[in-house]
């Protein structure tokens, strides 16, 4: 691993750990093991840095988004299952790559305000969009084959995207508490308040790993 890649890495680590204002780039340096004046040679400032780092880690999950959706749609699954892969997928991505996730959530949930603009403009370009895009797709065609209630397909995806949201929040604050029992009690709710009447649910299995 070279300089460069061992900065952004440790700067990865500590910005996910305390936030864009917790972390100096004296802290940064002392973790790379070499002086702050030598974090210059490959950035003008902290901004420059931490911008970059939200860049890395966007492009990392965009190439993830595009993977995970792309086997996916050859699949060719009823609605549930799919919602129900998507939802198991994010929760393991969560377990896998923990480092850029918690940085992800801490840098768009608390972002530096003077950064704050940029930030959700790589988050809405390369993440949040393509997302809410599948998402919607998904949910469209559960309501077109009457696999799900009649609803707003926006609202369906804010749905999904709180369910998800707070797991990973309790995930968050309660670490191991959260098990893969709450998971599926988590997913068996939601399809449950969503899916059409006449429909009966079919046998998703547990989660297990996370």
């Amino acid at each position: 691993m070279n300089s460069l890649d061992r900065i952004n890495q440790e700067a990865l680590i500590l910005f996910a750990e305390r936030g864009y204002y917790g972390t100096s780039l004296s802290m940064i340096a002392k973790e790379v093991g070499i002086r702050k004046s030598s974090i210059y040679a490959h950035y003008n400032s902290k901004d420059e840095l931490f911008i970059s780092v939200i860049q890395y880690v966007a492009d990392i999950y965009k190439a993830q988004l595009e993977q995970f959706f792309s086997f996916l749609k050859e699949q060719n699954q009823p609605v549930e299952l799919q919602l129900f892969h998507v939802y198991r997928w994010y929760m393991q991505l969560w377990i896998d790559k923990k480092d850029l996730t918690k940085f992800w959530r801490r840098v768009n949930v608390f972002p530096p305000e003077h950064l704050e603009n940029h930030i959700k403009s790589i988050s809405a370009e390369t993440v949040a969009q393509r997302f809410h895009k599948e998402l919607t797709d998904i949910f469209r065609q559960g309501v077109e084959n009457g696999e799900i209630l009649n609803a707003p397909t926006d609202k369906l995806v804010s749905l999904f995207q709180i369910l998800i949201d707070g797991i990973l929040t309790a995930r968050l604050l309660k670490g191991n508490e959260v098990t893969a029992e709450l998971l599926q009690d988590g997913w068996d709710h939601f399809w449950s308040g969503i899916k059409a009447a006449d429909k009966r649910q079919t046998n998703t299995g547990e989660i297990i790993n996370v």
